[in-house]
């Protein structure tokens, strides 16, 4: 198969070099808006694996703000995290090694923590538990739960910075 490259035609050479540049802008111009509208669709279907919310109650805001909790998990920990919030009953999804798990169901007061086992062991049951009845049980009553999860996910942060400063300091 053979690419035929399109000839420019122009009167004066000066035209023909204008021309080229004319084209050449088209094909640059064309590669950059398709690599800006591939990073959107990306952007996009991060945030619907990083947040599902079934009830509605999360603004566009608030689902920017989890979804950036959750991207600096995985930038710097190397951590998938997904949260789900159902208006009813809900079943755990498959989780693998590396994905965290924040199931949310405030019609039921039905709260579901699933961290992968290394992170599980470093953080601890007493602080898991106190995710669950400081931050997310209590915010169902008020209905404060989605700066509730925000909270949540800056205290995993937090006490995961805590730990590695810990390592590091010994």
């Amino acid at each position: 198969m053979r690419i035929n490259i399109p000839r420019v035609h122009g009167s004066t050479p000066k035209e023909k070099l204008v021309r080229s540049l004319a084209l050449i802008l088209v094909f640059v111009a064309v590669i950059w808006a398709f690599m800006k509208n591939n990073e959107r669709v990306v952007e996009v279907l991060n945030q619907a694996s990083a947040v599902y919310d079934e009830t509605g109650v999360l603004t566009k805001d608030e689902k920017k703000m989890i979804v950036s909790f959750t991207g600096a998990l995985r930038d710097k920990w190397g951590l998938e995290c997904r949260i789900q919030v159902y208006a009813g009953d809900f079943v755990v999804p498959h989780l693998d090694d590396k994905t965290m798990y924040i199931g949310l169901a405030p019609a039921i007061d039905v709260v579901e923590l699933r961290f992968p086992p290394i992170v599980r062991k470093a953080l601890g049951k007493e602080f898991t538990e106190s995710l669950r009845t400081t931050f997310l049980l209590p915010s169902f009553k008020d209905g404060g739960w989605p700066m509730a999860i925000q909270e949540v996910l800056v205290e995993i942060i937090k006490k995961l910075d805590s730990l590695n400063k810990e390592n590091g300091s010994e």
